[in-house]
């Protein structure tokens, strides 16, 4: 049998928290795709151009598209935005490999070469493939691109941490290929972000990290947007929890992460000002051009500069009418 010795940490936390000397497997950080990319989609692979049908006949057509065009650089160069920014650092910081859940593409390693292209789960933009289904959702999209399948293949190569550090949206989508997973599979998991998965195993509940509004307050080091919480747990998490206790326990993690989280507040209400969908656009066109089109940055002057009001989701359809426009 393997024999390790163990040290204590120097965190200022109970000694219970030991860590082996030996060097841990390397771990696995499962992030999302963006909406933004570094390279022009190609015009024959945008959601908005498919026919609606059954969940089947879309995804024959959209993989049939897929395979026609060429690849153009590998995902972690194609994909942007601080999302996936804050996911690399994180993977970087950790020695992991990283993996992306893609809407329109399936699991793809950072380094697997793609093509560009605009398909997202998330409604509200004109490629959101929902709006394409007859008759089934997410789930059954993520299947259909054989996404299940690809998962668990990874899960099974895999005998490190895997960290699944997904928003909501595509944590639902990827969430049944989560139902079965062993007791041995789910000691390794943890999962940050995707706080609103309703139909998540519930043994997978027990292996989430305990990230909160708390990340977004006053003392926080990683504030940011809803849409980039999940890359930016998984980073303060890789960097001040994996980082002292790679071979933690779950509950062990869970803890190093309150601790960690225990001097920071909440951040405090704003009741911004509310306006119509043509001044909010207004404003945005505005400041395109100071935060070069991103996302994350426009809605920080919105709601940290000008005090103006505006819910994520409403946010993501305005930003995506005035993208379609500006490529008119």
């Amino acid at each position: 049998m393997l024999q390790r010795s163990y040290v204590t940490t120097d965190i200022g936390c109970s000694s219970k928290w030991v860590t082996p000397t030996e060097t841990p497997i390397m771990p696995v950080i499962l992030t999302a795709c963006t909406q933004r990319k570094r390279v022009t989609p190609n015009p024959l692979l945008c959601a908005r151009d498919l026919p609606i049908g059954t969940v089947g006949q879309v995804a024959e057509t959209w993989m049939a598209k897929v395979a026609t065009v060429e690849t153009v650089a590998p995902a972690k160069d194609i994909y942007c935005g601080r999302s996936f920014v804050e996911a690399k650092k994180a993977a970087d910081s950790a020695q992991a490999e990283l993996h992306i859940v893609s809407a329109g593409l399936g699991l793809i390693h950072s380094q697997q070469d793609i093509p560009s292209y605009n398909l997202t789960v998330s409604k509200g933009s004109q490629d959101c493939i929902l709006d394409k289904l007859q008759d089934h959702g997410d789930a059954d999209w993520w299947a259909a691109l054989g996404g299940h399948k690809t998962m668990n293949d990874l899960f099974d190569r895999s005998s490190g941490l895997i960290i699944i550090a997904l928003p909501s949206p595509y944590l639902r989508m990827v969430a049944p290929a989560l139902q079965g997973v062993s007791d041995a599979l789910c000691e390794r998991i943890r999962i940050v972000g995707g706080r609103d998965v309703p139909d998540l195993n519930p043994r997978l509940e027990g292996v989430r990290l305990p990230y909160d509004d708390r990340l977004d307050g006053p003392q926080s080091t990683l504030p940011g947007t809803r849409s980039d919480f999940a890359s930016r747990a998984v980073r303060h998490f890789v960097e001040n929890g994996l980082a002292t206790a790679p071979l933690a326990t779950a509950k062990d993690h869970a803890e190093l992460v309150e601790i960690a989280l225990a001097g920071w507040d909440r951040p405090s209400s704003k009741l911004g000002t509310r306006m119509s969908d043509s001044d909010l656009k207004s404003i945005v066109r505005e400041h395109w051009s100071r935060a070069d089109g991103r996302s994350t940055k426009l809605l920080r002057i919105l709601r940290d500069e000008l005090n103006i009001a505006c819910e994520q989701k409403r946010f993501a359809r305005l930003t995506a009418e005035i993208r379609e426009e500006r490529a008119l």
